[in-house]
């Protein structure tokens, strides 16, 4: 028992001095600016436990817009390259941000196929040409589609799952015996409003784009990972709010708990069927999320995150999720700040007084949004 005696005078400074400073930080928003900002137009955006594995990514200061990728800034070990090698590969949401450095990143690994998936015809198209560029220069004979879908309309979605099949099954660089080897679930959209303030439709929105899309998907590719004697992999991008949930990200949170829930329960179905799961929970990642983020009415954010704008570069976060999965890592933190380290520690060690902290914390928001109508 003497352990956790010593340990006791670590807690109270970290719950005194150092908890109290994070929880107030961790939130890539003001909550003014929620509550303050009323008119824009639609658009979007395509924790700690023991059984965590965090995941540490630096952030570089590099000379690049918001969103976009380098092949230089990536760097992949031969093994884990190994891993995606004559692979067929499905990403959603590769038009840009995460998305499009995973894309680039696999583009060097000599996949057979890699379908590009995003709402933007023209950035998927750029994409393509870097990862063309890219394979080139790692002597590959890969193969690169791009298809257009729009994660929120159910339809898109059902053909973009029928058009992957068709893809794989009629490659001509393919050594697998057709169907998608690789899905990552990439595409989502994030949102900034508080409950009272969030119309029922962005929740059906923000389930439907984060969850639902890659559930359809899901159901639609795994059933001949199954079948094939190759397995397969499913990589689901998550949150740390799907982790620790904070005011201000509702409907987002609600997306990404069902998400981590989701995986975690199939992770166990498939793990007989040589079909692997894995969950990525992010935290702030330079790209344009805030951006396209929609309030409560529905209306576009449309203002950039410091926290985002500061936060880990794509292309290294890319690489660390590349060869975590590649090590058998099922479920990962990447990119995590100081304050959300803390708090998923607080969650599991004091969540009483992390449910606290939070509420001060949108009490706060209030208070200051009324000062400035």
């Amino acid at each position: 028992m003497l352990l956790p005696s010593l340990l006791i005078p670590i807690y109270i400074i970290i719950l005194v001095i150092v908890i109290p400073t994070s929880i107030f930080a961790f939130q890539s928003i003001s909550p003014l600016a929620v509550c303050g900002s009323r008119t824009h137009k639609l658009s979007y955006h395509n924790h700690f436990t023991p059984n965590f594995h965090i995941t540490h990514s630096t952030s570089k200061s590099i000379n690049m817009g918001i969103g976009s990728s380098s092949s230089s800034n990536i760097n992949l070990s031969d093994t884990t390259k190994e891993t995606y090698q004559n692979k067929s590969i499905l990403i959603t949401g590769a038009s840009r941000g995460l998305g499009k450095s995973l894309a680039i990143a696999l583009s060097k690994c000599n996949p057979s196929l890699l379908i590009l998936s995003g709402r933007d015809k023209d950035a998927l198209k750029q994409v393509k040409l870097e990862c063309n560029n890219a394979a080139t220069n790692n002597g590959s004979t890969m193969q690169v589609e791009i298809v257009t879908c729009d994660l929120s309309n159910k339809p898109s979605v059902e053909q973009l799952g029928d058009t992957a099949l068709q893809l794989s099954s009629t490659s001509t660089t393919s050594s697998s015996s057709g169907g998608i080897d690789i899905l990552i679930n990439n595409g989502g959209i994030s949102s900034r409003s508080s409950f009272l303030q969030t119309n029922i439709k962005v929740d059906e929105q923000l389930m439907q784009v984060n969850f639902f899309s890659g559930v359809m998907l899901a159901k639609k590719l795994i059933p001949t990972m199954v079948t094939n004697q190759n397995g397969g992999k499913v990589i689901w991008i998550s949150s740390i709010q799907g982790k620790l949930g904070t005011p201000y990200r509702t409907s987002y949170a609600a997306s990404k708990f069902a998400v981590q829930g989701y995986c975690e329960a199939l992770r166990s179905k498939l793990a007989t069927s040589n079909v692997d799961v894995h969950v990525v929970s992010p935290g702030y990642i330079k790209t344009n999320l805030s951006l396209s983020a929609i309030q409560g009415d529905g209306t576009a954010y449309s203002k950039m995150d410091s926290t985002t704008a500061n936060g880990a570069d794509a292309d290294e976060v890319a690489c660390t999720i590349l060869t975590s999965v590649a090590k058998g890592k099922s479920d990962l933190v990447v990119a995590a700040s100081f304050s959300a380290k803390i708090g998923l520690w607080l969650k599991f060690l004091a969540p009483n007084f992390l449910e606290s902290m939070l509420v001060k914390r949108f009490e706060k928001g209030q208070i200051e949004s009324k000062k400035t109508e």
